[in-house]
């Protein structure tokens, strides 16, 4: 792939993101008006935190599995090595 066929990709990609996201701008309403259902502090809490916990619980888990796997050389010997002065 040369050179001017990557930069008219670039172009087409761009061209195609601004003309799709333009669409909705378009619009005289959003297509659901309907007001969320309000959260309570424990539900924003329990969704935000579990989500954070739960991250650093597979975080930890992935750790420990990986370093089982860790290679642990053999203790050094205590035999000295003598080498001749050449």
């Amino acid at each position: 792939m040369q050179t001017p066929f990557r930069v008219a990709a670039v172009l087409v990609a761009v061209v195609g993101v601004v003309l799709t996201n333009a669409g909705s701008a378009l619009a005289d309403a959003p297509a659901t008006w309907l007001d969320p259902k309000p959260t309570s502090t424990l539900h924003n809490l329990v969704f935000f935190g579990g989500s954070t916990v739960g991250l650093i619980v597979v975080i930890t888990l992935f750790a420990l599995v990986i370093t089982r796997r860790n290679y642990t050389p053999p203790p050094p010997s205590t035999d000295v090595e003598v080498h001749s002065g050449h």
